[in-house]
C-alpha cells in the first residue's frame, strides 16, 4: 500500500482527476485525493515499489505537463502502516494547514466516491477509506478540535453573531469580490444570513460572486446607497488606500436614524464594520462615529489565536482516537494476508473430504439417497468443525502480527 504527498514547499498545481488516471498494472487499487494544497495517491501494490514510484512520477509529469525533475524530489512516499496513519490523520483534520478544519473530510469522501464510480477501488481501499471517514466523524463528535473560528473569515461571522445574535434578516454588505469575500459569503449563508449585497470596483466581478450566492450586486458608485441600508459591512479589497471613510458611515447612520429600535443587540442606528483588508479598507476614524463598531483583521487574529490554542489541547485526544482506528484497521489488514493460505488449506481439506467420501460411497452402494445425503453432510460438518478453531487462531495470530509464522506452519503441516 502506498501513498505520497508533495512537500509544502513545492506542490503540483491544479487538481488531479482520477478519471484521467491510467493506473499501471502494478497498482491494483487506486484513489486520488486532490485539493487546492495537496495531491495524494493511495494504491495497493504487491511488489516493485521502485517501479510504482517511477510510474506515479511520470503520470503526474504528463498530467501537469512538467518535467519530472521539477517536483520529483518534493514527493513523499509512504508505505503500509505509515500510509494508513497518514490518511486517517488527514481525514481527521490533523494534517491540514488549519488543524481541525472540516472541509477535508468532504474532500476525502468525494475522492472515495469518485474512485467507487470508476471502479478503481477494491476491498482494501474501500475499507480503508470507510474507516478513515468514520475516524473523522469520531474526532469531530468526541472532541472540540473543530470548534470555534479557525480563520479570519469564520471569526468575522462569529463576531457578527456575538454582536447581533441571529443573522437572518440582516443586510450584509461585502465590499470586494476576492477569495476573502467568497469565504465570508459561504460562512454567512451557513450561519443563516440570506440578504447579501456585493459591491466591487469591477461590476462584472461583483455580479459573478453575487450569482454564486444569491446576492445582489452593485457598482462601486453605489457605495453610499448600499451603506445606508447595511447592518454589517465586511470589506476585503486589494485597494492601496481606504475605501470607506468616516463621512460615509456618519451619512449612512444619519440616514437610518429614523428606522427606530429593533429587537436585536445592535439597533437600527448602529452598524458593525469588519475590515479584513491589508492595508486597511476602512478609515480608523470610523471607530469614532457614534453607532459604528469597527473591528480590524488584527482583532480577528486574536479570536483565531484563541481558537487554535484551544484546539491544540484537543489534538492529543484526536490522536488517541486516530490511533485506535488505525490499530483496528491494521489488525484487519493483517488478517487479509493469511486469507489466501486459509483458502488453499480449506480447498485442500475439501478435496480430501470429497475423495474419501467417494471412496466410502462406492463401498456403501446400498445406501438410499437420503442416507447418502446424511453421510455427505456429516463429512462436511466434520471438516468445518476441524478447521474452525485453527482458522480463528490463524486470524487472531495475523491480527497480532504473527500471521506469517502461522501461515508457514499450515503450509508445512499440510504440504501446501
Amino acid at each position: 500500500m502506498s501513498g505520497f504527498r508533495p512537500s509544502e514547499s513545492d506542490r503540483c498545481t491544479g487538481p488531479v482527476d482520477l478519471r484521467q488516471w491510467r493506473a499501471p498494472p502494478l497498482l491494483t487499487e487506486a484513489v486520488i485525493l486532490s485539493t487546492c494544497n495537496r495531491v495524494e495517491v493511495y494504491g495497493i501494490i504487491h511488489d516493485e515499489t521502485a517501479l510504482i514510484e517511477e510510474a506515479i512520477i511520470h503520470f503526474l509529469a504528463k498530467y501537469h505537463n512538467l518535467a519530472p525533475d521539477r517536483f520529483a524530489r518534493a514527493l513523499t512516499f509512504c508505505y503500509d502502516e505509515m500510509a494508513v496513519e497518514h490518511l486517517f490523520e488527514t481525514t481527521a483534520g490533523l494534517q491540514s494547514l488549519v488543524i481541525g478544519e472540516a472541509q477535508i473530510q468532504g474532500q476525502v469522501r468525494k475522492a472515495f466516491l469518485l474512485a467507487q464510480r470508476v471502479r478503481s477501488v477494491g476491498p482494501i481501499l474501500s475499507r480503508m477509506f470507510s474507516r478513515a471517514l468514520t475516524t473523522g466523524k469520531r474526532v469531530r463528535r468526541e472532541t472540540s478540535l473543530g470548534a470555534g473560528a479557525a480563520s479570519v473569515s469564520q471569526a468575522s461571522i462569529e463576531l457578527a453573531e456575538r454582536r447581533l445574535g441571529d443573522l437572518e434578516g440582516r443586510k450584509v454588505l461585502l465590499v470586494g469580490s476576492g477569495k476573502m469575500s467568497e469565504l465570508a459569503a459561504q460562512n454567512l449563508l451557513a450561519h443563516g444570513a440570506t440578504d447579501l449585497i456585493v459591491i466591487n470596483r469591477t461590476y462584472e466581478r461583483a455580479c459573478e460572486l453575487a450569482s454564486r450566492y444569491a446576492a445582489a450586486a452593485y457598482p462601486f458608485e453605489a457605495l453610499q446607497d448600499v451603506l445606508n441600508e447595511a447592518d454589517i459591512v465586511i470589506s476585503s479589497t486589494s485597494a492601496p488606500h481606504t475605501v470607506i471613510t468616516a463621512e460615509h458611515i456618519a451619512t449612512a447612520l444619519g440616514h437610518r436614524a429614523h428606522r427606530g429600535p429593533t429587537d436585536h443587540t445592535i439597533g437600527a442606528s448602529e452598524m458593525l464594520l469588519i475590515d479584513l483588508a491589508v492595508p486597511r479598507d476602512i478609515d480608523e476614524q470610523v471607530a469614532q462615529v457614534a453607532g459604528a463598531h469597527l473591528y480590524t483583521i488584527d482583532d480577528l487574529q486574536e479570536v483565531v489565536g484563541d481558537t487554535m490554542a484551544r484546539r491544540g489541547s484537543e489534538v492529543a485526544c484526536a490522536r488517541t482516537i486516530v490511533q485506535q482506528e488505525v490499530d483496528e484497521f491494521n489488525a484487519w489488514l493483517r488478517t487479509q494476508q493469511v486469507l489466501p493460505v486459509l483458502s488453499s488449506w480449506r480447498q485442500h481439506a475439501e478435496e480430501m473430504r470429497d475423495a474419501e467420501l467417494q471412496r466410502a460411497m462406492r463401498r456403501l452402494s446400498e445406501l438410499s439417497p437420503e442416507q447418502q445425503h446424511i453421510v455427505e453432510a456429516l463429512s462436511r460438518s466434520l471438516v468445518n468443525k476441524l478447521l474452525h478453531m485453527p482458522t480463528l487462531r490463524a486470524k487472531h495470530a495475523a491480527a497480532a502480527g504473527d500471521g506469517e509464522r502461522y501461515a508457514e506452519m499450515l503450509r508445512d503441516l499440510w504440504d501446501m
